[in-house]
């Protein structure tokens, strides 16, 4: 799995070329650094970046971070929304599998205000998580690759092909022609992929260049699989049955090991070191599952690992909080996150002080939809309002918000997600 390094956005190098050329243009400076160079020339090149790469100048220097604060580029270092809406729309109206070219980007310091940043051709049909400032997208392939938003770097992951249950169809000419799911579903090459995949969380990020393992929740939840640094093939760790009611719903990387919890309530402890292949420590057993929407694993800066539900109460939604313990599980006092803010999704799972991040409201939670096709009929129980689009929900007072109003969807509600938290990390 090598990385490779893609151009950076169209129709910008070359003018970065001509606003540099302008800088030397104006003559011998009393100074060689960077940080010295006109305003004016900052602000132009500003105005050729898109986000991720206006983010990274904002990082240089004082400077050059206070020419981005101009430019009106929040810097505040809290995650951001990336929304592929339109994306899922473009479908429904045309009836095609497309790839998106252009993502929309959020800011919870300016939720009036919308970022358009391009992806290379082919690799945006899907995206299944963001961790670590890393994003996993699924290509026109149906397989899934690894993007930096910031240095561009694309690192393909091993082929769908892997797992047993997909086999791949050729022409004559040795041209793909479609999958065969469990040999007998027929999907087009970059179908498959919108639906295959449910979530993707990595140990650590690829940048380091260290040992990173991608854990992912895939084939309808009922599937766990991973893959190490290196490796050219997936490794299925788990499997439940598919006529049983149970599905994976989350995973998370803490203390140095993969946890995941199930529709049923069952938290797994990983270990994937094992030379006799991946092992696991049961850690709270299956039970009913009764009303539950979703259900979050996450490590908090304190070292718990906590256990979030979202449970259908009376045509509304409550989020529940207990510790993951190797006795038990034990409520969690809300004045332990007073001053926290969660981030939920289809994101690896973040906690963050509300503290070091001016706008950012503390003792909430903010939400979006990950995958639901379990609880899909639960989520048309609930009243209008109460669900859909990208939400704030206060632990205190209980009720759920609309964190970016344009957004709400107009109440719909769909089990497949369509937006997603990212921190980018420089």
């Amino acid at each position: 799995m090598q990385g490779t390094s893609l151009a950076t956005p169209p129709g910008s190098k070359s003018s970065l070329s001509v606003e540099f050329s302008m800088v030397a243009a104006t003559g011998p400076h009393t100074s060689t650094s960077w940080s010295d160079l006109p305003a004016d020339i900052l602000l132009s090149i500003l105005q050729l970046l898109e986000l991720p790469q206006a983010l990274a100048f904002a990082s240089v220097c004082t400077t050059w971070r206070s020419a981005a604060a101009d430019s009106g580029i929040p810097c505040s270092g809290m995650p951001w929304l990336i929304s592929w809406a339109g994306l899922l729309e473009d479908r429904g109206a045309s009836g095609r599998c497309t790839s998106a070219v252009t993502c929309n980007f959020y800011s919870l310091t300016d939720v009036n205000k919308v970022y358009d940043v391009s992806f290379p051709q082919g690799c945006f049909v899907a995206c299944c998580g963001a961790s670590r400032g890393w994003l996993v997208l699924v290509n026109e392939l149906s397989n899934l690759v690894l993007y930096n938003l910031f240095s561009l770097v694309m690192i393909p992951l091993p082929p769908v092909t892997d797992f047993t249950c997909v086999e791949a169809v050729y022409d004559s000419k040795g041209r793909l022609e479609h999958y065969l799911f469990e040999t007998k579903g027929v999907h087009s090459a970059n179908y498959l992929g919108t639906w295959f995949y449910q979530k993707a969380v990595l140990s650590c990020s690829p940048s380091k260049g260290g040992d990173y393992i991608v854990m992912i929740i895939h084939r309808d939840s009922t599937w766990l699989s991973f893959v190490k640094a290196g490796q050219s093939r997936w490794q299925v760790a788990s499997t439940l049955g598919v006529s049983g009611t149970d599905r994976y719903m989350d995973c998370a990387y803490h203390d140095g090991r993969f946890y995941t919890v199930t529709l049923h309530g069952m938290v797994e402890k990983w270990d994937l070191d094992e030379l006799n292949g991946p092992t696991r420590e049961v850690i709270v057993p299956a039970r009913q599952p009764g009303r539950i929407l979703t259900r979050h694993l996450l490590s908090t800066p304190r070292g718990d690992l906590l256990h979030i539900r979202a449970v259908f109460a009376g045509y509304r939604v409550r989020f529940r909080i207990r510790k993951v313990d190797l006795d038990e599980c034990k409520e969690v006092v809300q004045k332990d996150l007073m001053d926290h803010a969660i981030f939920l999704g289809l994101n690896h799972s973040a906690c963050l002080p509300s503290k070091s991040f001016p706008g950012l409201n503390r003792h909430c939670i903010y939400f979006t939809s990950p995958w639901m096709t379990q609880t899909y009929d639960w989520l048309c129980q609930l009243r209008r309002g109460c669900w859909g689009g990208v939400r704030v929900y206060d632990l205190k007072a209980r009720k759920f918000e609309l964190a970016f109003p344009f957004r709400d969807r107009k109440g719909l509600i769909n089990p497949s997600p369509s937006e997603i938290w990212i921190t980018l990390n420089i």
